[in-house]
């Protein structure tokens, strides 16, 4: 687990090849999921789209 701003960042094994892992956060009622190379790139896909939303106001 990862903290990020005020959000928990979780990371779970994938059961695909090409993306063995995959990240969540989880918002309220919201979840921003995102599949990764690595542990890292997961948490990264998801750090961006919780910036894109705090930018556009969705959270």
């Amino acid at each position: 687990m990862e903290k990020y701003k005020d959000y928990e960042i979780i990371v779970v094994k994938n059961d695909e090849k090409d993306y063995p892992y995959k990240s969540i956060c989880r918002i309220g009622d919201k979840e921003i999921k995102h599949k990764g190379q690595s542990q890292t790139q997961a948490i990264d896909f998801v750090k961006q789209s919780i910036r894109k939303m705090e930018l556009l106001n969705a959270l």
